[in-house]
């Protein structure tokens, strides 16, 4: 199982629980291998080289299989051993086989700034346009697209602070340095409920059984702000199809085992199982909403 972020991230560690499923359901090694690097491209031309038989598959997340292709997909480019390099095509170069879980991103503040909810920080914000500071991984990361949409919908303007990582975004927010995040949510789960930072909403469409008091932006009227970030398993082109839906069958077994949920609900996941038509269908009408909102803020090449 390839994946294509270093060890102990989310990405990481929601792989890691898949595995140890699969590894139990079948009763055969199952060796979780990180290729990070170049955003997800290197752990795909791993995948590209293997033999497409379904003994090696690659993890992927809206970001290194969507977003990354959204904004440069010139600029990405995969190649089979011995082929010349070609555009990276999300549709043509990955197989969907299985959704494993998805996360929300959350708006958080430093917990001294004097607002206790989205309509005060909006307010807060247009009352000083261009002076406030948001952290986000980097351009095009999650954190940045969630910030993206929520200046768009409310018209609040906001100066943009990259970082390596979430947590280093995280603790410059906790400083004062910044204002806001609005940070995948595996990140500030615990700062939210430990009271480090105040949250003042979530992104996905539902509330989040482990923060229950936080509500959704849809509730507050941003429906514009509604995104998750979502994780799957994917194959290489040629993978048979009736190994693809064993494969993929089998890990939608072991994601409604209640003791994975409860350790993916652990880590800030909800975890979905969607199975092999139910994954390429997301697979493919977020390819569709991500090029088509980067299109419009000037952000794909």
């Amino acid at each position: 199982m390839l994946v294509p972020a270093p060890p102990a991230g989310i990405t990481d560690l929601s792989a890691r629980l898949v595995a140890d499923g699969l590894r139990a359901k079948f009763g055969q090694p199952v060796i979780v291998e990180n290729r990070p690097g170049a955003n997800g491209a290197l752990g795909l031309r791993e995948l590209l080289r293997a033999a497409p038989d379904g003994y090696t598959v690659m993890v992927g997340t809206v970001g290194t299989s969507v977003i990354a292709y959204a904004i440069d997909a010139g600029g990405r480019e995969t190649a089979l051993a011995g082929a010349q390099s070609v555009p990276f095509d999300p549709i043509r170069d990955m197989v969907g086989i299985a959704g494993t879980a998805e996360y929300a991103t959350a708006m958080v503040v430093n917990k001294a700034m004097p607002v206790n909810s989205v309509a005060e920080f909006i307010a807060y914000a247009k009352a000083r346009p261009e002076k406030l500071s948001f952290g986000s991984t980097g351009v095009g990361a999650l954190d940045y697209v969630a910030a993206e949409l929520f200046m768009r919908e409310t018209g609040v303007r906001m100066v943009h602070v990259p970082y390596r990582g979430g947590p280093a975004a995280l603790n410059d927010l906790m400083a004062g340095a910044i204002d806001v995040i609005i940070e995948v949510f595996p990140v500030v789960m615990e700062p939210i409920k430990s009271g480090l930072v105040k949250g003042l909403a979530v992104s996905t469409s539902y509330r989040l059984p482990s923060v229950p008091d936080l509500p959704t932006f849809t509730e507050l009227g941003l429906p514009g702000v509604t995104l998750t970030g979502w994780g799957g398993v994917y194959g290489r082109p040629g993978l048979p199809e009736d190994i693809r839906e064993k494969l993929g069958a089998a890990i939608v077994e072991v994601i409604a085992q209640p003791e994975i949920k409860e350790k993916f609900r652990l880590i800030g996941f909800e975890p979905t199982g969607l199975g092999v038509k139910e994954f390429s269908a997301l697979h493919a009408s977020e390819i569709k909403r991500w090029v088509a909102f980067l299109t419009e803020i000037g952000l794909r090449k």
